[in-house]
């Protein structure tokens, strides 16, 4: 009933802009065409400092006619700030517009040319100084893509590997991954078959104690080698 109701009154608006712009007195228009221009724009996310740099970026909002806002440029004009998911516009009759958006998970550190950027679960490389973050986070070395990153911790947390234990990854050239735990324990995992060789360490680690400073090769398939450094 309160989603008919709101559409009724949508309907009513622009009824009335429609039937007021089509009268002759220049006073009516005037009139009209003030009565719904955006004079507010309400920012819902899930940090405040972020919510400054949204009303920034939308203050090109205010004074536009809701009626023929887009709401594809406004989101277009958003995803360029690169640490923000989940976005949503709404209009609300007559002159204020609703965004709603939550800032993405930081999820590791990595650099680029030397540049130093955060890896958002949302997808994004997000520069440093665009976000503010208190946690501790891996740090990725390589050239490689944040869907892969996000694949190989999602294997690590399926397999109860402890991966919030690793303080750095090293993705190759060969896609292939080097996992850096604490303790200095290196973990270097083959280009395929990456699930099965990841049973192979689990079972090892199970009924052996990894010492520090240990090199655990993958790379040869079935088979497990054990260094100390």
């Amino acid at each position: 009933m309160l989603q008919l109701k709101n559409k009724n009154k949508s309907f009513f608006y622009v009824f009335a802009f429609l039937f007021l712009t089509t009268i002759t007195n220049h006073n009516y228009s005037n009139i009209l065409s003030n009565f719904f221009l955006v004079k507010d724009v309400n920012i819902e996310i899930n940090s405040y400092e972020l919510r400054n740099i949204l009303e920034k970026k939308t203050k090109f909002l205010i004074d536009e006619n809701i009626f023929f806002l887009n709401r594809e440029l406004i989101l277009n004009k958003l995803k360029s700030l690169k640490f923000i998911e989940n976005i949503e516009i709404h209009k609300k009759f007559p002159s204020t517009i609703r965004i709603q958006a939550n800032k993405t998970d930081l999820i590791a550190i990595t650099y680029i040319d030397q540049k130093k950027y955060f890896v958002g679960l949302n997808g994004n490389f997000i520069p440093e100084k665009a976000v503010y973050n208190n946690k501790k986070l891996p740090v990725i070395f390589g050239k490689f893509k944040i869907n892969d990153y996000i694949q190989i911790k999602d294997l690590l947390k399926k397999k109860n590997l402890k991966y919030n234990k690793i303080i750095k990854y090293y993705f190759h050239k060969n896609k292939r991954w080097d996992l850096y735990f604490e303790n200095n324990i290196i973990v270097m995992l083959p280009n395929n078959n990456i699930e099965y060789s990841l049973d192979i360490y689990q079972n090892f680690s199970k009924q052996n104690q990894i010492k520090p400073n240990s090199i655990i090769d993958l790379r040869i398939p079935k088979r497990l080698i054990l260094k100390n450094e």
